[in-house]
């Protein structure tokens, strides 16, 4: 039975919409994984209970999270210890590399309250993602998506 990854994003300009579906792609490229990628607005409590991996994104705001993002983790309180041991990830776009930074660490104090495993330091884009940004995505979606496969 394939793993399940779930990438949940908010993307008001496009920027991280198309981080996510680069992680997405590394993603694919490991066998036995189901990827489904979701906007935050379409995306439920059960969603995340029936993953097995969880890479949430947001642009950064202030240095914070988007509120779309930080209202979607605030709901999840219903199922409080119930994410226990899967596997996190994060990402953000910004526009300087510092309000990313501390977006990506909202973001996996998040995952962390839930008591998820994060796997990396997340990754970032200035703006739109480059080619260079694109390529770390895809890098990062792969390493997680590996990691979850060989059940580490």
């Amino acid at each position: 039975m394939p793993k399940k990854i779930l990438i949940v994003y908010y993307s008001k300009t496009g920027h991280t919409k198309k981080m996510a579906e680069a992680i997405a792609k590394g993603c694919r490229k490991v066998e036995n994984v189901e990827v489904t990628l979701k906007r935050v607005e379409d995306t439920t409590n059960r969603d995340l209970l029936e993953a097995d991996a969880i890479i949430l994104g947001s642009p950064s705001y202030f240095r914070l999270p988007a509120w779309p993002i930080k209202k979607f983790i605030d709901e999840s309180i219903e199922i409080y210890g119930k994410l226990k041991g899967k596997v996190g990830g994060m990402f953000s776009s910004a526009g300087e590399e510092k309000g990313a930074k501390k977006c990506i660490q909202g973001l996996r104090e998040m995952l962390e309250e839930h008591g998820m495993k994060i796997i990396g330091e997340g990754v970032y884009a200035v703006e739109s993602p480059d080619e260079k940004e694109t390529e770390a995505c895809e890098k990062f979606g792969e390493m997680i998506a590996r990691t979850l496969a060989e059940g580490s």
